[in-house]
């Protein structure tokens, strides 16, 4: 295998703060995940604050530290950059990247980019480069999160029928992670309505947190209910198949599996048994896998698993929630342009 040389822009909690957090399986952030992997050279990172310079050497001492993208990128040439900046930044700097670098991989962090409209401008402008955008939808990264899609593929507990969801911060934000787990397992969501607006902390970045009800396709009816984090953090969601049932705890830490057999008290009757439980989903660090695949990729032995598409699906269907609660709770229908 290849060694490859990468860079992050943007140094906040992903981009390199998240591993100053105890609780957090290392690496938690992208410097970390480039800076402990055999096959990738971390070069150089930036950022707008100075004082997250300070920060970075304490993990990376010596690694050459810029205040702006644009002098970083004047002096090291990349085969990997991490885009950590704040969402409203994603699509200037993927464009700037583009246009002035031989980059081969963009690795960009969720939302991908502001809009619907900004992500129509970015598929376009995509189709006429070479570079290759992955978006990051970090639970695809976790084996969990792919056994849970596997045993579904296989139909292992029958035809998935319906979806419930609970979950805190934000349509853009773990709306994100929300929308693409349920494109990647079950298919798109067809039909949103907003029945609540919710109070979380999402709302100080401008990201409204809704209860709706939604239906992939024509067959698999969810809901949605949305928490205030400030009470206490929520991401948890049912699947419930016609011989069983997966339930995500713990914000994907936990995956239990249940079969269906016969009732224990009411003759006749059937009930959800478990069958199997995983644990400690969360000890493999999802960013180390995610960095894992992009050399994989860059080496011609993976195709990307998360994909442009993937990456702004969950913007039309968060802009499809907000139209439907500024029209009252209407029911919306998703149009993917």
């Amino acid at each position: 295998m290849s060694q490859y040389k990468a860079a992050v822009v943007g140094l906040g909690q992903i981009g390199l703060t998240y591993d100053f957090d105890p609780k957090r399986e290392s690496p938690a952030a992208h410097v970390s995940a480039y800076h402990l992997n055999p096959w990738v050279e971390l070069v150089a990172a930036a950022d707008i604050r100075i004082d997250q310079g300070q920060a970075l050497h304490k993990i990376a001492p010596t690694l050459p530290f810029y205040q702006s993208m644009e002098e970083l990128l004047k002096n090291h040439s990349l085969d990997i950059i991490s885009v950590c900046t704040p969402p409203a930044h994603h699509l200037s700097a993927i464009q700037y990247i583009m246009q002035n670098t031989d980059t081969q991989i963009i690795f960009c962090e969720k939302p991908l980019v502001s809009s619907v409209d900004e992500a129509n401008l970015l598929k376009q402008q995509l189709k006429e480069g070479n570079c290759l955008l992955i978006p990051n939808l970090s639970r695809r990264w976790n084996s969990g999160m792919q056994r849970v899609k596997t045993h579904i593929e296989n139909r292992q507990y029958g035809e998935l029928q319906k979806i419930h969801v609970k979950y805190t911060r934000g349509i853009k934000n773990t709306g994100s992670h929300i929308f693409d787990l349920l494109h990647w397992w079950g298919g798109q969501i067809s039909e949103v309505q907003a029945l609540k607006k919710i109070k979380t902390s999402a709302d100080y970045d401008g990201d409204p947190s809704y209860t709706f009800a939604f239906l992939i396709d024509k067959n698999i009816l969810g809901f949605a209910e949305a928490f205030d984090d400030e009470q206490y953090y929520l991401f948890e969601i049912d699947l419930y198949f016609s011989k069983g049932k997966i339930e995500i705890r713990n914000s994907g830490d936990d995956v239990l599996y249940y079969r269906v057999g016969e009732h224990h008290l009411y003759t006749g009757f059937k009930s959800l048994y478990l069958e199997h439980f995983e644990n400690q989903l969360l000890s493999e660090s999802n960013l180390g896998n995610a960095v894992n695949h992009l050399v994989n990729i860059l080496d011609d032995l993976e195709y990307p698993l998360c994909t442009v598409e993937h990456g702004v699906y969950p913007l039309y269907v968060a802009e499809t929630l907000k139209r439907s609660f500024d029209n009252h709770g209407s029911k919306e229908r998703v149009r993917l342009q």
